[in-house]
């Protein structure tokens, strides 16, 4: 036994230098992903502890890599870089959004897009200061000392992979001695920037990503579950039952990207009413403000709050809902107007594979998803158009027999807001304030006013049509107006990041809730986001489920619900709140037990991508015999021809002109100019390049030469 302490003494003595090595990039990380020195030295003076955890951790992961590699140089630079780089994207995005960088950033599929935006901020002076600061004293002490041994032998190599893991696994689980829970330190998944700015960014990471896998909840079972739904004012709605309400709305609700009223900052004076529609059915209707759970970005966690009922306040800041916690069928505003003959159609002018959309409005009931791969190519700046999602609109309202719902989100008014982001700008803003503020003011004058054009259209429209409607309107966050809230601030909107009404100015958005058949209803609405649904299904005389009742219920009592830290100002108690907490959890994680007496399944066994299904039904050559002929054009005709869609010829695609939902031309030409019998299909690709959507297919003999 002695002898193996020994031989393992024998080992860690020479990497016992490793503890000054990783301190480098434990420091680094701290200063780039606080932004500034003056933060990491006092957070290092005042959370000792948590200074060592993270360290740590640093040397942990060290051990492990130079085991992988077998060089101390090789293992230095990828793990620090690797760090370092997640640090440094964190204190970006932390500028940005508000919140830093968090494990569930990571695992969200397909929105790459999404991270090359903050990385388009990173390269600054103070960056690139700090990163010097980093490389020369690395070289200094990597190679201008003789700590460190370069190579390690194999033997060695098993005995380092080990130790790391230990060291790493004791951080992790807080064993075999409770020290984070001796000492308090844990993760403040609700506060992820108290979190870091505790923590530290390594250590944070760490907790975080524990919590990212534990999702079990003590005291819940079936019996818990039905007596709270049995608590409910009114009994839970079976699926399929149904009553004949005096009229059957359409319910269209559209979530308008960044959509905000910045007419109310002071001494800021824009040249025309940038949303005069909005403000006349502010003045005229319902109105009022909700509360979101986001700030420039984030779009998916408001509406799983609207079209589900479930708050974001019960899961980790900067998690995604749609990408982490659904992996089920959840009963939604969707299902619940289908069960009661309603077409429920999403609409998004973005991909069908964004934030997991095309698996998500299966889970929820949608019958049908139209995704940008099914717009046409009408776009407004660097995204589609607001007028294409309206167009969208009403064309699904027109294609079905009954009455509809419709939920639509907008992209128009998307970060950035940068002058030129718009072919033409219409709008001049005046005030005290830098040109750089006034610029994105302008910009984003434009993006909004483009957002009013489209609800009024809408409005216009079914006024006019005189078909019972609902539409609600509203803003899904704030528009990210430069980093740290410089515009805000520099406006005086904002005092500052410790201003005392933050939360209730960074995070309340307008919202206008329009119908064309209750005149006399005039709601002045200040909610959270979850308790929009209920409010529209009162509003439109229909069944909702046990989950509706409940929220309209608790929403006569806290109509918004704010983060924790926020609970004790606004007379809020938590434990009012378990039985919510606890319905949730039974969907989200749980066995649904308030499912289980469903008649209907949830999921539409016909959903489809776009309005109808791609039906080829004759297809025409301009010429039957290809002698002498250098190209053919063949005119397909058929239904629900997408506008991006393109005919193929025995699988090859063809250039493709659209002409209408019915009718498009393609060209055949170079090698595909053979004779035989031509397979011609239409088909549909994202930007994936997946099959999406495909018709029939329609043969036709070509002769000649």
């Amino acid at each position: 036994m002695k002898q193996h302490i020994e031989r393992l003494l024998l080992v860690i003595r020479p990497r016992l230098p490793l503890l000054v090595l990783a301190v480098i990039p434990v420091l680094i990380m701290e200063i780039l992903s606080r932004g500034n020195y003056m933060e990491m030295m006092t957070w290092s003076y005042k959370h000792v502890l948590e200074l060592l955890f993270n360290e740590w951790i640093v040397v942990s992961l060290l051990l492990i890599f130079i085991a992988i590699f077998g060089r101390t140089k090789i293992a230095y630079w990828v793990i620090s870089g690797f760090l370092i780089i997640l640090a440094l994207i964190s204190g970006v995005k932390l500028k940005i959004l508000g919140v830093p960088l968090t494990p569930w950033d990571l695992v969200v599929a397909g929105e790459a897009s999404d991270m090359v935006k903050y990385l388009s901020n990173i390269l600054t002076f103070n960056v690139l200061s700090v990163i010097l600061l980093f490389l020369v004293g690395s070289y200094f002490i990597l190679y201008r000392t003789t700590m460190f041994i370069k190579k390690v032998a194999l033997k060695e190599r098993g005995i380092l992979a080990g130790i790391g893991l230990l060291m790493f696994l004791a951080v992790y689980t807080d064993l075999p001695l409770p020290v984070q829970k001796w000492f308090g330190i844990e993760a403040a998944v609700w506060n992820q920037v108290q979190n870091t700015q505790s923590n530290g960014y390594a250590l944070a990471t760490v907790l975080n990503t524990k919590a990212m896998f534990s999702d079990k909840r003590e005291g819940y079972d079936d019996k818990a579950v039905e007596a709270i739904v049995n608590a409910s004012p009114t009994p839970p709605i079976k699926a399929g039952d149904s009553t004949t309400p005096p009229i059957k709305p359409n319910v269209i609700v559209i979530l308008s990207e960044s959509f905000w009223d910045p007419t109310i900052i002071p001494g800021a004076k824009f040249s025309k009413d940038p949303i005069p529609f909005f403000h006349k059915l502010q003045r005229t209707g319902t109105s009022g403000t909700m509360l979101s759970p986001q700030y420039g970005g984030g779009t998916a966690n408001v509406e799983f709050e609207v079209l589900t009922g479930n708050s974001m306040r019960f899961l980790p800041q900067g998690s995604i809902a749609y990408n982490q916690y659904i992996s089920n069928e959840v009963d939604s505003l969707a299902s619940i107007y289908a069960r009661q003959g309603y077409t429920s159609t999403a609409i998004s002018p973005f991909y069908n594979w964004y934030f997991n959309s095309n698996k998500i409005y299966q889970d929820f009931g949608f019958s049908k998803y139209i995704p940008i791969e099914y717009f046409k190519p009408t776009y407004s700046g660097p995204y589609i158009a607001d007028s294409e999602v309206a167009a969208n609109i009403i064309h699904a309202t027109e294609q079905s027999a009954g009455s509809d719902f419709v939920f639509a989100n907008t992209m128009e008014n998307h970060f950035h807001y940068f002058p030129g982001k718009f072919p033409k700008n219409t709008f001049d803003v005046t005030g005290n304030f830098s040109q750089s503020s006034i610029g994105m003011l302008e910009t984003l004058a434009q993006g909004i006013n483009g957002s009013d054009n489209m609800l009024k259209e809408l409005v216009e429209y079914y006024e006019k049509k005189g078909e019972p409607t609902i539409i609600a309107f509203w803003g899904d966050h704030l528009p990210a107006l430069g980093d740290d809230y410089a515009t805000y601030i520099d406006t005086k909107y904002i005092s500052g990041k410790d201003d005392p009404d933050f939360l209730k100015k960074m995070y309340s958005v307008p919202l206008v809730v329009w119908n064309n058949f209750d005149h006399e209803s005039k709601d002045n609405l200040n909610i959270s986001p979850s308790f929009l649904g209920p409010y529209l299904i009162g509003l439109s005389k229909q069944q909702g489920n046990y989950y509706t009742n409940f929220l309209t219920e608790l929403a006569k009592k806290y109509p918004v619900i704010p983060p924790k830290d926020h609970f004790a100002e606004m007379n809020i108690k938590e434990d009012d709140l378990k039985d919510y907490e606890t319905l949730q959890y039974d969907i989200l994680f749980g066995d649904r037990h308030a499912y289980k007496n469903y008649l209907k399944p949830i999921i539409d066994p016909k959903y489809m991508l776009g309005f109808g299904p791609i039906s080829l039904e004759k297809v025409e050559a301009d010429s039957q015999d290809i002698s002498g002929r250098s190209s053919i054009t063949l005119t397909v005709s058929g239904n629900n021809l997408p506008p991006l869609g393109y005919v193929t010829l025995n699988g090859k695609a063809l250039p493709t002109t659209w002409k209408d939902e019915h009718t498009a031309t393609a060209l055949v030409e170079g090698t595909l100019l053979k004779t035989g019998l031509w397979d011609i299909q239409v088909q549909v690709k994202d930007s994936k390049e997946t099959i999406v959507g495909k018709s029939n297919s329609v043969s036709i003999d070509i002769g000649g030469r």
